[in-house]
């Protein structure tokens, strides 16, 4: 898994498990593969139709759902849309694709990690970059990662953290140039 910096557009990140191990199993069994429980099973976020607009609006709406789609592309590895929205250069967004990917890869079950996301401040649009600068408060409700043995591998407090998300528009379309964290 790649590892988090603080810079830029990337942001330190909790919900990121532990390497996997590297030692093989030299005993050929049927591993159990876990069943996600009721609590564990994620909805998709539904799009909102402010993502039509091009203004401020738009804009909100955009950053919103992006991050309301992390815990669901952790607990799916259904990534389509999140790749969509992602900037190439974004460091936040490469990496939870990531970890979603070694999720899936490891069949591991991703449980927990409801997001509520509360915009704070949504500023002008860069004149030079076109870039929407937009301040949210991103509540995470606690989080685990299970192994395909069944073994809690990864826990993560509920938490609340104060992130910037710079948003623009490429080919009609919301994209997510970055998301880092903001000093409280």
């Amino acid at each position: 898994m790649a590892a988090l910096v603080a810079t830029g557009c990337t942001a330190d990140d909790p919900d990121a498990p532990p390497p996997p191990s590297s030692s093989p199993s030299t005993q050929a069994s049927a591993t159990p593969t876990p069943s996600p429980s009721a609590s564990s099973v994620v909805v998709k976020p539904e799009r909102p139709a402010e993502m039509d607009d091009d203004d401020a609006a738009g804009a909100e709406a955009a950053a919103r759902y992006f991050l309301e789609l992390d815990s669901y592309i952790q607990a799916t590895n259904d990534t389509a849309e999140w790749e969509a929205m992602s900037h190439q250069e974004c460091e936040y967004c490469t990496n939870r694709l990531e970890q979603a990917r070694e999720i899936a890869e490891r069949r591991d079950v991703f449980q927990g990690g409801g997001t509520d996301v509360r915009i704070v401040r949504v500023y002008d649009q860069d004149d030079t970059t076109g870039i929407w600068p937009v301040d949210v408060e991103v509540a995470k409700s606690a989080t685990s990662i299970v192994d395909a043995s069944g073994q809690q591998v990864f826990t993560a407090d509920a938490e609340v953290t104060q992130r910037r998300v710079e948003i623009g528009r490429r080919n009609d379309r919301w994209v997510i140039v970055g998301v880092g964290l903001l000093e409280r």
